[in-house]
Order: structure tokens, then sequence, then C-alpha cells
């Protein structure tokens, strides 16, 4: 592997030269825990992929060191440095960006497949926890309290990086004056853009997409809060019901969580462009929409 290094700053202390330096691989392609060489994502095989519901990874790893250069130093002394950070990221392999189970809040599959992943940050992948500092810079990982592994949103064309802030970690969450159960906030990897995603109540409302059965749980609206961002007019609907049910009306493979499993989609108008599969195998952060409804609603002093 051959990764690329760009130094992002250096500052002479006198004695000292301060060298912040940014290692990124080339992206890590794997299929089923296999890596291959990178696809042309618009290529059939790719969306092959994708419409065979195979689970499969685009990772790359970035790395921002600060190392301090004794003055007078030379460009070789310089060099010595910088190979011994491009040796640790060139090792990088397909395990580097798995995590135990355990410490996974969340499952989430696109379509059946393009695996989402959510971690507590204290318990999240290095790798992950760079590309994120790396991609946002002014960002601290202080305020935050969840975040996710990249998900190509095809709506938006770019990968997200979903996270929850400690700040609406609070009963009776507000915004506009709109009462939320909670609230999201989403980062647009290569166009280095957020926007907020609102979760709020049904209020009784009805979801002609949905199969009969099933019960509305929360939809979404969004706040744009950068500028040069066009965020596309959708939605999600998330809701519970009977997972084959639900798994033949949109077309997706069986997939649960060993303690609950929920389902959303994103709508466009009226029509789904988009199924997905929420899957918990332990009494984590996420595990009981039905509850953090509940609780929301008497937080709000809202009927349900």
């Amino acid at each position: 592997m051959t990764s690329t290094v760009t130094i992002l700053e250096t500052v002479d202390r006198g004695d000292v030269t301060k060298v912040v330096i940014e290692v990124k691989t080339d992206e890590i392609f794997s299929v089923e825990g296999e890596r291959l060489d990178s696809p042309d994502r618009a290529s059939d095989y790719h969306q092959g992929l994708h419409g065979g519901r195979i689970n499969h990874k685009h990772n790359r790893r970035t790395s921002v060191d600060t190392i301090w250069m004794s003055n007078p130093y030379t460009q070789a002394d310089l060099d010595t440095k910088i190979q011994e950070l491009t040796t640790g990221v060139d090792s990088t392999n397909v395990e580097h960006f798995e995590q135990d189970t355990a410490t996974v809040q969340e499952r989430m599959f696109v379509d059946g497949a393009s695996e989402k992943l959510f971690y507590e940050v204290s318990k999240a992948p290095h790798a992950l926890l760079d590309e994120f500092t790396t991609a946002f810079p002014a960002e601290s990982l202080s305020d935050i309290s969840l975040i996710s592994t990249p998900s190509h949103h095809n709506l938006l064309g770019d990968d997200v990086i979903s996270t929850f802030r400690w700040e609406d970690d609070v009963a009776g969450l507000t915004v506009d004056g709109v009462k939320l159960i909670a609230r999201s906030r989403k980062y647009c990897m290569t166009l280095r853009k957020k926007y907020d995603r609102c979760y709020t109540f049904v209020n009784g409302e009805t979801f002609t997409f949905l199969p009969d059965g099933c019960t509305p749980l929360a939809k979404s609206f969004h706040t744009n809060l950068d500028e040069g961002l066009v965020l596309p007019d959708f939605y999600d609907v998330y809701f519970s019901g009977d997972a084959a049910t639900i798994e033949a009306a949109f077309d997706l493979p069986p997939r649960a969580g060993t303690e609950t499993t929920y389902y959303a989609v994103t709508v466009v108008g009226d029509k789904v462009k988009r199924a997905k599969q929420y899957c918990y195998d332990s009494a984590g952060a996420f595990y009981d929409w039905s509850g953090t409804v509940v609780r929301a609603a008497e937080s709000h002093e809202v009927d349900l």
C-alpha cells in the first residue's frame, strides 16, 4: 500500500520545529471481510453488490500526527520520521476497521447492504475518529457521545457520518418551537458540510407506503447548518412491525438484532427511495425506540 503524505503545518519554535503531518491510505475495499481491489463505484460489479445485498465496505485510514524536530534538522531527518508514520499506516488491513461487536451500539443496513455501525465515542475505532477529525478539524470529539462509520447516502451523493451530541441528551428537546424526540448531526465527508436530522412525533399521521400492521414511531426533518450545502427534499419515517412482512414489502434480506430490530424508509414526495434495517444485539443506547418515544412524549406532555 502507498499512502499519501501531506505536511499540514510547520512552526519554528526556536530550539525545535513543530511539524503536523497527515498520512492517508488509499481506499481499503472489502467484501464480506475479504480485501479486494477497489472497484469503480459506477461499475456493474459494484452496483451488483448493492443489488445482491452483499455486505461490503469502503474504508480509508487517515492519521494526523504532530512531531517535534530538533533544530537544525535536515530533510533526511524529517523523511526518517515520516517513514515511521507511513510504515504504521501502510500496514493497515481490513481487521483494523473491525470492532468487538460488544461495543457496537447499532448495526444499520441500507437496502439490505452497506452496513453502518454506531459506537460510543470512547469505544470507536481509532481509524474512524481519525477520519472524522481530519475532515472536520474544528469539531471536538468531547462534544459527541455517539458516532457512526460513514454510510453512502445516494440522495446526497456523499458518504455521511452520523453523530449524537451530549447537548441534545436532554428532556424536552425542541428546535424552533418543534418538539423533538431526538436530534442527530450529520457530516458529509466529501462536501465537508453538516446538517441536523430532527426526529419528531408522527402526531397520528398515516403513511400509505408502510405495510399494514406497522407502527410509525417518528418522522424526520432537516436543518441545514452550512452555506453551500443543498439538501434534497426528503424525509425518513421510522417504524416497527413484523419482520417478514417488512422484508417482503421492501425486498430486504432477513436481518435481525439479537435484542430488537426496527426499520425506516427514506421518502421523496410519497415514493420510498431507501429502506433501512436497524439491528440491536444488546440493551444499548438505541435498542428501545418505542420506549424512547414514550419517554419523549411524557417530557413534552404529548399524547400518543
